[in-house]
């Protein structure tokens, strides 16, 4: 991102998130970590909202996800509008997220700034080491409602790296780790546990199994958009399920 800035190019929050999920792909393929991808084509979204899925067996636990990517100028454009509502969009977010019964995050994609102290000790085991685990960056909505600011200075004390999210899942395994990661760090003691998938999330899973042999050359995209089937509602730019596949 800061290699672009300076070209005066931007990366959209799509590329980044499908890039961020690419990499995962290639570090555990064939291993103990499945990933399946759905995005919508471009004629058809209607929202920069992301759903991704943690699984184990036949139980997941969702997340609605808002991206937001930091600009040269230490800010992240559009994540506050303007009067009367300038949380609409955090406001609908959190919303829709109790509708469908999933947890809302914003996910912020950072680079190296002035204003963003991005130095902070690691706080999980992997070879990683700051800055660089702060390019992908968690926050819980209520958090950043209430720091009422756009600019990285103020969001960043709220922040988590993302792999905090599954920080302790080598011991208590994907869905407990992401659990612990939302009721410790919303400092909520009330969190739905994991719950049986909806058919969207079945239906991703079964399709990307089938489209990682070599006799289905099309891409997953197409199938799943254009098969039949529940789809995630309109408002939103993809699906991405990660599913934990040790015993």
């Amino acid at each position: 991102m800061r290699m672009a800035a300076g070209f005066g190019l931007s990366l959209s929050e799509e590329t980044l998130t499908e890039c961020a999920l690419y990499n995962i792909a290639v570090a555990h393929q064939g291993k103990d970590i499945a990933i399946d991808l759905a995005t919508k084509p471009a004629e058809k979204k209607h929202g920069a909202d992301w759903e991704w899925w943690l699984v184990q067996g036949k139980k997941g636990l969702g997340f609605r996800v808002q991206a937001k990517r930091l600009f040269p100028n230490g800010r992240y454009k559009y994540l506050i509008g303007s009067k009367p509502n300038p949380y609409e969009q955090l406001d609908k977010l959190v919303s829709v997220s109790a509708t469908a019964r999933l947890e809302p995050l914003y996910c912020f994609f950072n680079f190296s700034h002035p204003q963003g102290q991005f130095g902070a000790p690691n706080v999980c085991r992997h070879s990683y080491r700051a800055p660089s685990f702060w390019g992908c960056s968690l926050a819980f909505p209520d958090h950043v409602k209430k720091a009422n600011s756009n600019e990285l200075k103020n969001l960043r004390p709220i922040m988590y790296p993302w792999h905090v999210l599954v920080c302790e899942s080598a011991k208590v395994g994907l869905l407990d780790a992401a659990l612990r990661f939302v009721r410790d760090y919303s400092q909520r003691h009330q969190v739905d546990g994991p719950r049986d998938l909806p058919n969207r999330v079945i239906r991703l899973i079964e399709l990307g199994d089938q489209k990682r042999t070599p006799d289905h050359p099309s891409y997953l995209d197409d199938a799943f958009w254009y098969g039949e089937g529940e789809s995630p509602d309109e408002d939103v730019s993809g699906l991405i399920v990660v599913r934990d596949l040790r015993n």
